[in-house]
């Protein structure tokens, strides 16, 4: 890329970059056939590594646009809710995310403040002075009155952090259940792979859901080693490199340093362009992205739960009785150490000084 302040146009470009790669499109007509198939009252599982592209893709699915406000007739087809865990001490709150559904769905009374309120100090002393069961209350007439299709728990994960444990989780999910039963909602919940382990909490929900992954890419497919390439040379666009040489260069380190993940190279890339930016590097290196790559703990982190999440989605094949495939079926410590070994897992190395942003 050609231009004195490439480094600022190529930030600009990846904040709007959208690329639909092939996991991406297959993931989303996956996601969408299957809310289309879904009765009311059921509901869709989407899961998979962090920095996938999970939100945006059940967002494009389900045609949910960035400021999703209610139409001329006053309806939402569709109310997507984040379920975050922002109450004391990093805790899940029904009560919160009874408030934030409220203003996804833009509530007339308790999702909206008045004009006269820019600061939203009269509407959250409202809400903090209304009992939850009024708040859920109000919810529920909401969703009716919207003629809600479709409502969308992000990061659904977090409501592992309730406080009571995951006897109290399992409370939560059911009350969930109950709201879409009433009101005939579709719920779609998207998450981590520990969404996975939530559910078994609550067979009720198990048996009217089947989960959806949004996989990485793996090195032991062709047809992914192929994709991968297609999105190097896509990301090579707005970056400049000695002669010769593109992001393809640096195929198989770019690939194990994201583990396949189209979100995770994309920080990576944007990190690296961070640190040259700060260094005045004129051009991509091995260097600079080896100065950029995730610290090997954080990276065998985050691999552990990618494996402990495709584990857990295998499918019993037949080759044992159902009461036989028990968690004594799953490799032993020792075996499943030498597979994470391989391909992602990296000897540690310390880097020179100054050598990571």
């Amino acid at each position: 890329m050609v231009g004195k302040d490439w480094i600022g146009d190529a930030h600009e470009t990846f904040e709007s970059l959208k690329v639909e790669h092939r996991n991406y499109r297959l993931t989303k007509r996956r996601l969408a056939a299957s809310c289309r198939a879904m009765l009311r009252g059921e509901l869709a599982l989407l899961v998979g590594p962090p920095r996938a592209g999970k939100t945006r893709c059940i967002r494009d699915a389900l045609c949910i646009p960035d400021e999703n406000v209610p139409d001329q007739d006053s309806c939402m087809r569709a109310v997507i809710v984040e379920a975050g865990n922002e109450a004391t001490s990093g805790e899940f709150s029904t009560k919160d995310f009874a408030m934030a559904c409220l203003r996804a769905i833009h509530h007339p009374i308790y999702g909206i403040a008045a004009d006269d309120d820019p600061w939203e100090r009269r509407l959250n002393e409202l809400l903090d002075r209304t009992p939850e069961r009024r708040l859920w209350s109000a919810f529920s007439c909401a969703l009716k009155l919207r003629k809600t299709e479709y409502l969308v728990f992000d990061e659904a994960h977090h409501v592992l952090y309730v406080r009571g444990g995951e006897a109290a989780a399992a409370r939560v999910l059911d009350s969930w259940k109950c709201l879409c039963n009433s009101t005939g909602v579709k719920l779609v919940l998207t998450g981590s792979y520990s969404l996975l382990s939530l559910l078994a909490l609550a067979p009720h929900l198990i048996g009217r859901q089947q989960p959806l992954e949004f996989a990485r890419y793996r090195a032991d497919s062709k047809s992914d080693v192929e994709a991968w390439e297609q999105l190097l040379r896509k990301f090579s666009e707005p970056l400049s490199f000695t002669e010769g040489e593109s992001l393809s260069t640096w195929n198989k380190l770019l690939f194990q340093g994201s583990l396949g993940r189209v979100g995770g190279l994309s920080l990576w890339l944007r990190t690296a362009l961070a640190k040259m930016d700060a260094e005045g590097i004129p051009h991509f290196s091995s260097n600079v992205l080896e100065a950029t790559r995730l610290p090997a703990e954080q990276e065998r982190a985050i691999l552990n739960e990618i494996l402990d999440g495709e584990w857990s989605l295998l499918r019993h094949d037949g080759s044992l009785p159902p009461q036989a495939a028990t968690s004594t079926d799953r490799p032993s410590e020792a075996a499943t150490s030498r597979r994470r070994r391989i391909p992602y897992q990296r000897n540690s190395k310390r880097n020179p000084v100054n050598g990571r942003a």
